[in-house]
């Protein structure tokens, strides 16, 4: 027996599969979470989750402002981390900015304190946390995630910092 979607049901259909698509996952608290993909005004085909990190968005979404340094920008998958340089200690504030694809989390860790974090997903997300000098005590970052998780990541350091 062959079914079909009656044609005035289509519309909604096609209204409520697009608000169920929007963003999903979700962020620390102290994290502000922007996407690189906005809708557009037709019926978007499905998003395919990268298989590598260098096929990530950039998670620069835009200039950092003038002035800034650029710490620290690396790819991966599964668990990581870096050193910070000791000027990092001293500034008031991080920006880390990060995209990862995969079921788990990813979380950045310091001395076993979460700094920031987020929900992985298909990739699309970028996110961006600002971690004040108050947490800047060990600049020994870890990236805690699955072993199936790909990431991009980006900490800058603001100007006159």
């Amino acid at each position: 027996m062959k079914r079909s979607v009656p044609t005035g049901g289509l519309p909604a259909l096609v209204l409520a599969l697009a608000l169920v698509s929007g963003c999903s996952g979700g962020t620390h608290p102290r994290a502000a979470v922007t996407h690189g993909a906005t809708a557009g005004a037709g019926v978007a085909s499905p998003a395919q989750t990268p298989t590598s990190p260098d096929r990530l968005p950039d998670p620069v979404q835009s200039p950092i402002p003038v002035g800034s340094k650029t710490l620290y920008t690396g790819s991966g998958h599964g668990a990581g981390g870096v050193t910070l340089p000791a000027s990092a200690g001293k500034a008031s504030s991080i920006t880390v900015m990060w995209t990862c694809a995969g079921t788990a989390k990813f979380d950045i860790v310091a001395a076993g304190k979460v700094l920031a974090g987020s929900q992985c997903g298909d990739g699309s997300g970028v996110f961006t946390a600002k971690v004040p000098h108050a947490n800047m005590r060990e600049l020994a970052w870890k990236f805690s995630t699955a072993n199936s998780v790909i990431w991009r990541i980006a900490i800058t350091q603001p100007p006159g910092n």
